[in-house]
């Protein structure tokens, strides 16, 4: 597979995160798809531009991203947070009229949506979690990342799920090995928001962000299902 396929992978960060942890994923994803991170607002180039409040106003405003970049075949990658964004706009592009097909949905280190619209995000939440290990002994950086989860986590403490035509794509969910609040069993209720196949990949040493190592074996792991 090639660029010229037309084949888009747009990916959707954690918590607090922007588009440059997706920057090292080109090459490893190589021919399989262009990669493309997507930045929500608050962060890197729109650092000045408050937080959105909105999980559906973020929906909107990515479909219409999306649509401006001329693709007509693309697979959404998300990670925790972005999962959820990732999945609703999977949803959104169906419903859109646009002509995008969406062959593949990625998602890692989150619940199945219905589950996730069970519990109570805010209570305990321990935000230090969502800052990567390089970063928490950098108390500047750290104060002024915390703001910019919490409204992330705002953005989806009240995510409703509502049931909908299941997606036709395939679904991947990933989990890594050492994530302390997620594995096989609590990630297997993605398989019910398609008609296609779904597949579980464990990565080995993994954590819940997927740090360090990690990332490009996730990287792996992706441009293997997107072949």
């Amino acid at each position: 597979m090639s660029e010229s396929s037309g084949l888009a992978l747009a990916c959707i960060p954690w918590a607090g995160a922007g588009a440059s942890p997706f920057r090292p994923w080109g090459p490893v994803v190589g021919e399989a798809a262009t990669v493309y991170g997507v930045r929500l607002a608050g962060r890197e180039s729109r650092q000045t531009e408050p937080p959105t409040t909105s999980l559906a106003q973020v929906v909107d405003e990515t479909v219409r991203e999306l649509a401006r970049l001329g693709v007509s075949r693309i697979a959404l990658f998300g990670q925790c947070s972005g999962a959820l964004l990732a999945f609703e706009l999977a949803r959104a592009l169906l419903r859109s009229g646009h002509d995008i097909e969406v062959t593949h949905l990625v998602v890692a280190s989150q619940l199945p949506p219905s589950v996730f619209a069970t519990i109570d995000v805010e209570s305990g939440q321990d935000l230090m979690q969502y800052v990567p290990e390089d970063f928490r002994e950098e108390p500047d950086f750290v104060e002024v990342l915390l703001p910019i989860i919490a409204a992330d986590m705002n953005l989806v403490s009240g995510y409703v799920y509502a049931r909908d035509v299941p997606l036709e794509a395939p679904i991947t969910a990933i989990y890594g090995g050492r994530d302390k609040m997620l594995d096989r069993a609590k990630v297997d209720g993605w398989r019910l928001e398609t008609t296609g196949p779904t597949n579980f990949y464990e990565v080995a040493g993994g954590d819940h962000l997927l740090g360090g190592a990690a990332w490009l074996k996730l990287a792996r792991i992706v441009r293997a299902v997107l072949t």
